[in-house]
């Protein structure tokens, strides 16, 4: 089950799954969807009050009635990994906003510590047209 914490408060959500790495991470909230996530968490209680599965199925069945090329919810990471390379987003920020290791790298991975708010000005590089 992917729990996650939500703070609206503060605009981050906190948690993950499969590795340490992702497990416990915060992650801000951009605000160009802040009112999303505030509408859906009044409908549903929840960011996603569904399972990961259903959520598949449904991404599925309406990429067919649309005609679109079939994505994952995976590629979503695909395309926010490129965001942040495209709006010049920290490396290192990007890769603890992924969930991702720093492996080897011990500088970054015992010594870089960052607030919510360093990460969040990182965040908000990425430019989003409504």
């Amino acid at each position: 089950v992917n729990e996650q914490i939500l703070n609206m408060h503060d605009w981050y959500f906190q948690g993950g799954v499969k590795t340490a790495s992702g497990k416990n991470r915060i992650v801000p909230i951009h605000s160009a969807i802040q009112a999303l996530v505030s509408a859906r968490m009044g409908r549903d209680g929840a960011i996603l009050g569904i399972t990961t599965n259903t959520f598949r199925h449904r991404m599925d069945q309406l990429s067919r009635e649309l005609s679109i090329p079939r994505h994952t919810p995976h590629d979503c990471r695909h395309t926010f990994s490129r965001l942040c390379e495209k709006y010049g987003v920290s490396d290192a920020d990007r890769k603890r906003m992924m969930g991702h290791s720093f492996g080897a790298d011990i500088t970054n991975g015992v010594y870089g510590h960052r607030s919510l708010e360093d990460l969040r000005e990182q965040l908000e590089k990425i430019q989003v047209n409504l």
